[in-house]
């Protein structure tokens, strides 16, 4: 009898361990047309096969669409991504999905696509934050409170973890919640992501993942490596020719490093001012996101190495839950202030209104630029 119950309890554990279970780490970003379609990712375990979302204008859904799965090895486990685009959608429409398999599904979440760049209706708001850092309460505190200020989507400035490990990751998405699961997140890769794989694991993003440009209603976005200057000097043609080509009335870029910074940390980035700024002064760039010094920090309009209102803006987001730096005043310095923070930026085909939160909610900082 002591052998059938030892027996029965192995396989009462037995039957935990091999248990399916999905989906979870939910989140969207988007590979091609923000406008008309978006990629879904969520993990599960290793013997659930299938990749499926059901989707719709309705909680009924009334559309199916199939992907495909990828695995890797960390920590001593196989580790499980779905992967799934939605294409063919209207732009500025809600729309209702559910991901996993029979058997294994989500909740029902919503998304909404990008409206074209001349609809007049084209009023929304997104957020900017970034270097989370290890802070994962913190991180997912702000995250919730740019959800609650509904925002369409979040561009994140990099620095996720301390060591880039998947373990680090699993927390940052256990921080994150079901957040991303309605709200497209589109970071650009930081320093402490290393160029490892694990970072490209996670997120499905354009072109070679490293950098690329997508257009967002009236703004066309940029998101660029700053990893090193051997990277920087590497983009400067593609940047070139990406800049020249669109004729959005707003163009917004983000990288990692700042090209102007006050931080005690790290400071101003030469091979960005060197190989990059020039380009932004060219072509009119109207706000550079940036992070890596942990603080917020915000210039006058810049073009030519000097103050003048036709220049760019440079906003250094570095408050997402890493430990602060001490931040000074340059003669390029309008506003900086080290706290905990995240940036909202609210757009009108002929406006863009910036209003910087700490994490208490008071206003740390705000700006309007008008074409």
């Amino acid at each position: 009898m002591k052998r059938i119950a030892a027996v029965a309890v192995l396989l009462a554990v037995f039957g935990v361990l091999v248990l399916a279970e999905g989906p979870w780490a939910i989140h969207l970003s988007w590979q091609h047309d923000p406008a008309t379609t978006i990629t879904i990712m969520w993990r599960t375990s290793p013997e659930i096969t299938e990749s499926v979302v059901e989707y719709g204008l309705t909680p009924e859904y009334g559309k199916i669409a199939y992907g495909s799965r990828f695995n890797y090895t960390a920590l001593r486990q196989e580790i499980v991504w779905h992967v799934v685009e939605l294409t063919d959608l209207a732009p500025n429409t809600t729309y209702h999905y559910r991901c996993g398999a029979p058997g294994y599904w989500s909740g029902d979440y919503t998304f909404t696509t990008a409206p074209l760049p001349n609809d007049p209706r084209a009023t929304f708001s997104f957020a900017v934050f970034g270097d989370s850092r290890g802070g994962y309460t913190i991180f997912g505190q702000i995250l919730q409170a740019a959800k609650e200020r509904g925002v369409r989507f979040v561009i994140f400035t990099g620095d996720f973890t301390n060591g880039g490990g998947q373990f680090e990751y699993d927390m940052w998405f256990k921080a994150a919640g079901d957040t991303l699961a309605s709200i497209p997140f589109v970071p650009v890769h930081g320093n402490h992501e290393m160029m490892k794989n694990t970072y490209f694991d996670q997120f499905a993003l354009p072109g070679n993942e490293m950098w690329f440009s997508y257009d967002y209603g009236p703004i066309h976005f940029v998101h660029l490596l700053s990893h090193t200057e051997d990277y920087a000097l590497q983009q400067r043609g593609w940047l070139l020719r990406d800049l020249k080509s669109t004729t959005l009335p707003w163009k917004i870029v983000v990288a990692h490093h700042p090209a102007y910074s006050a931080g005690s940390e790290h400071g101003c980035t030469d091979f960005v001012l060197n190989h990059w700024v020039d380009l932004f002064d060219k072509f009119h760039v109207d706000l550079y996101f940036s992070g890596h010094d942990h603080d917020y920090e915000r210039t006058w309009p810049i073009r030519e190495g000097r103050i003048d209102g036709e220049g760019t803006v440079y906003v250094v987001t570095g408050g997402a839950g890493a430990p602060l730096v001490t931040v000074g005043r340059e003669w390029w310095t309008a506003v900086s202030e080290s706290a905990y923070h995240y940036c909202i930026v609210d757009v009108q085909p002929s406006q863009l209104r910036v209003t910087v939160y700490r994490l208490d909610g008071s206003v740390l900082d705000a700006f309007t630029l008008k074409k």
